[in-house]
């Protein structure tokens, strides 16, 4: 009988943990047709969970994610992308003001007054604040990360390189437009 080595082994081990993870956010991709609220189901425990307001339009949508610039605002767009992300909400505020419930592949496009602004969030009895300014015309990425099990890494907030981000951006939904 031919066994496997210790390496193939831990290979196969690897991959399998992979893929559960992969599925831990499992769900349809975004439909850019659905002005419902936007859900995600959950692989293991089969839970939905939904975003608490209605998504924009597809065309707004559409319009979002071209990711021009606003000339009377600051433009920032809010990305929960990461593949390790679990079907949970987690809510952010704007400011001290706006709250927004995300879930995995969900995007949030923000046009504000130009200068200085706060999101914050709170996850596991500890608060996350991430401070930002910018200017008219600018174009801002903030990511909201943080992972699944088996590492449960605390949500937080992440300045990440932008095109990464905008590539996460497309293929997420749009399920809030501040102005």
């Amino acid at each position: 009988m031919i066994g496997i080595t210790p390496w193939p082994r831990g290979l196969v081990l690897a991959g399998i943990a992979a893929a559960v993870l992969a599925g831990c956010a499992s769900g349809p991709p975004p439909a850019a047709t659905d002005t419902r609220t936007y859900c995600m189901e959950t692989v293991l425990k089969r839970v939905t969970v939904c975003t608490p307001e209605r998504v924009p339009s597809a065309a707004v949508e559409a319009h979002a994610k071209r990711f021009a610039p606003s000339a009377d605002a600051l433009t920032v767009y809010v990305v929960r992308g990461r593949w390790a992300d679990a079907a949970r909400l987690v809510e952010f505020g704007l400011d001290d003001g706006v709250r927004v419930g995300t879930l995995p592949r969900s995007l949030v496009r923000m046009r504000l007054r130009p200068g200085e602004h706060e999101l914050s969030l709170s996850w596991n009895g500890s608060t996350r604040r991430h401070q930002f300014a910018g200017d008219a015309g600018e174009v801002l990425f903030i990511e909201l990360a943080g992972s699944a099990w088996p590492w449960e890494r605390p949500y937080h907030w992440s300045a990440a390189d932008p095109m990464g981000s905008q590539d996460r951006a497309k293929q997420s939904r749009l399920i809030a437009d501040i102005r």
